[in-house]
């Protein structure tokens, strides 16, 4: 195969074969084929692995498709209300990057809160989760960051705010523990009042 030469953003040269697909950005291409190549034996000469330094780049970008957005996906409209009583919505399911090692933790959110004169529309739940998560994170500050957005923009009696999920990071390298689950919770208001039951409540309705 006649091959051409090409240097990455790092400075290092790289080959590939002419002709082969690439993004317009043949730098980050560069990059990525030298990472995949050197550390993960990718070979691009075949007709698996052509394409992937190109594939490679598209997954990040949709995998942190959020990282840089402005919050117009979430499409978040409240309305006004005289309800009082506990909303939860349970097992939103969710993915997201680990910010320390760049693989997917995954897993499913529960969204509890006692209105204070307004509501939001079910779906929107599953959007917050999902705009914040859409970004390299980890699972106690999307906890956190999810529960602060519904607490600011609600202005409820309280919030609570518990994800579970799986992180790659743990079960597939390093002490590699399939099945481990991680639990983050996140309360407010009358949620964070361990004298009163609102907590339980909401524990027991998540089961």
């Amino acid at each position: 195969m006649t091959h051409e030469e090409l240097t990455t953003l790092s400075g290092k040269k790289l080959t590939f074969g002419i002709g082969e697909p690439r993004p317009e950005n043949d730098l980050w291409y560069g990059s990525a084929l030298g990472v995949l190549s050197n550390h993960a034996g990718l070979d691009v000469s075949t007709e698996h692995g052509k394409d992937t330094p190109k594939r490679f780049i598209a997954m990040l970008d949709e995998l942190t498709k959020c990282k840089d957005c402005d919050g117009s996906c979430m499409k978040w409209k409240v309305f006004p209300s005289g309800v009082d009583q506990m909303v939860v919505v349970n097992r939103i399911p969710f993915s997201s990057v680990c910010n320390h090692h760049v693989v997917p933790f995954v897993g499913y959110a529960w969204i509890g809160y006692i209105p204070g004169g307004r509501i939001a529309g079910l779906s929107k739940f599953a959007r917050v989760v999902h705009h914040f998560a859409k970004r390299l994170q980890v699972q106690e500050e999307l906890t956190q960051q999810v529960a602060d957005f519904l607490d600011e923009e609600l202005e409820p009696a309280g919030v609570m705010v518990v994800l579970e999920a799986e992180h790659l990071c743990t079960t597939i390298r390093g002490v590699q523990t399939p099945g481990t689950i991680t639990r983050t919770v996140v309360t407010t208001g009358v949620f964070a009042d361990h004298t009163r039951t609102a907590k339980n409540e909401f524990l027991m309705g998540i089961k």
